[in-house]
């Protein structure tokens, strides 16, 4: 690439010159002669503008794949939450926002433990309600892009539901653990 891009300001640089001299000599015929190495600056142009068109689709397409890979539900929950100082939570399912603008939500589900859920609710000031069956179907987003296995109501008789709005980051989270804390299920929405 470098050879033909090299190539290309040389016979830039011969036309010019070519040029420059025809005009000095008052010459035509040097001035049609300069008219070669300007053909060839075009074909070797041509060719260095492949090269580098070629390399940078490379690796811009590179990168646009590797950040439209799907994130692993660790990933996801430690972006979410931060590193985990125990060992009792684990991902049982996620479904990631991949493209922001399009995807609305990022939804998660794990099991977790009373230690690492206090250390969650103390990141931010959430709203705490302790909700029946019926209001946890009530509290549930309503969105068409819920998981199927999005289920709170699985969570037993009763759960508490932690809400918190972040309006200038345009998003609201809410989460649905367990009474005893051991299973969760967090949905992080943007608007």
């Amino acid at each position: 690439m470098w050879t033909w891009i090299i190539a290309t300001i040389s016979l830039c640089l011969a036309f010019l010159l070519i040029l420059v001299i025809s005009i000095y000599k008052k010459r035509k015929s040097l001035a049609l002669l300069s008219l070669i190495p300007l053909a060839l600056s075009l074909v070797t142009g041509s060719i260095s503008l492949y090269f580098i068109l070629k390399t940078t689709y490379t690796k811009v397409s590179g990168k646009v794949e590797k950040a439209m890979e799907p994130r692993t539900g660790e990933t996801i929950y430690t972006s979410l939450f931060g590193k985990s100082t125990n060992t009792c939570s684990k991902v049982i399912n996620s479904k990631d926002a991949i493209l922001p603008v399009i995807d609305c939500c990022v939804w998660i589900e794990f099991t977790t433990c009373p230690e690492e859920a206090a250390r969650i609710l103390a990141q931010h000031n959430y709203q705490f309600t302790k909700m029946n069956r019926e209001g946890i179907r009530f509290a549930e987003p309503g969105i068409a892009e819920k998981p199927n296995w999005f289920a709170p109501v699985s969570l037993g008789d009763s759960a508490l539901v932690y809400k918190i709005n972040l309006p200038k980051e345009k998003r609201e989270s809410l989460l649905f653990l367990s009474t005893d804390s051991s299973r969760a299920f967090f949905c992080d929405i943007k608007f």
